[in-house]
């Protein structure tokens, strides 16, 4: 599990443990490459804005590396929404699935019982005590602490305490929309690079990215500094390169 907020791993540790999994935490792209590569997990769950390295490039590592090739991925969507630019994914840089945070409550266990082609319902309780138990039946109680768990999380991990860490949080925000945004329009974003018009090409995506950067970031933060340009132009430039390679 590749994400930066330890309580919003924590959930999701519990999550999986509840259901006989083992789960392994790092908080930044690079710790989770060297993790990985000690401990080739079965499954990794890769934040798409992880910090030091996108999580698509930690993809694009996992793919290259021989030791790591049998690993598959799911990219986790990084801002707690329903709607706000969501489409369905054109492509997933690689990855082998997706899934957004709203959903890891009732679908994670499921999505990685199919990615290692374990049946939900076997005949008989498995003899290899290493996989996966069958997912427990999730109860709408459960399924709602799981997602308010989540949601604090995501709070803690984007929400200021006061003006020293306002600009840290926001650049953090305008981290997770840009990574986001990437995750769903991965042909807009490298068509937009190769032909130099990306703005144009995710005009509608940017602008609703911006409305819901603003619901969460006081105006007064945002003075003198535009992060969500800022994220925006640093991604087009690591994806560049990556793309001339």
């Amino acid at each position: 599990m590749g994400h930066s907020d330890g309580a919003f791993c924590a959930t999701i540790e519990e999550l999986l443990s509840g259901s006989g999994m083992t789960v392994q935490v790092c908080h930044d792209g690079h710790n989770a490459l060297n993790a990985m590569e000690k401990r080739p997990p079965q499954v990794a769950i890769i934040d798409v804005a992880l910090p030091g390295l996108f999580g698509f490039e930690v993809v694009d590592k996992i793919r290259a590396r021989p030791g790591l090739k049998d690993v598959k991925i799911i990219l986790l969507s990084s801002v707690y929404n329903k709607a706000a630019y969501k489409r369905t994914p054109s492509s997933l840089y690689g990855a082998d699935d997706y899934i957004e945070k709203h959903h890891i409550p009732t679908d994670l266990v499921s999505k990685i019982r199919a990615l290692l082609a374990i049946p939900e319902n076997p005949v008989s309780p498995p003899k290899q005590p290493s996989l996966p138990q069958p997912p427990p039946a999730k109860s709408i109680h459960f399924v709602d602490e799981m997602n308010s768990k989540i949601q604090h999380a995501e709070e803690g991990e984007i929400v200021a305490k006061g003006p020293d860490d306002a600009a840290d949080k926001a650049r953090r925000l305008a981290r997770i929309i840009i990574s986001d945004i990437a995750l769903y329009n991965q042909d807009k974003f490298e068509q937009g690079i190769r032909g130099g018009n990306t703005l144009e090409l995710l005009a509608e995506e940017i602008r609703e990215g911006r409305k819901l950067f603003k619901k969460r970031v006081d105006a007064e933060v945002c003075q003198g500094e535009d992060f969500l340009q800022t994220a925006l132009e640093a991604f087009i430039e690591r994806r560049k390169r990556e793309l001339q390679h």
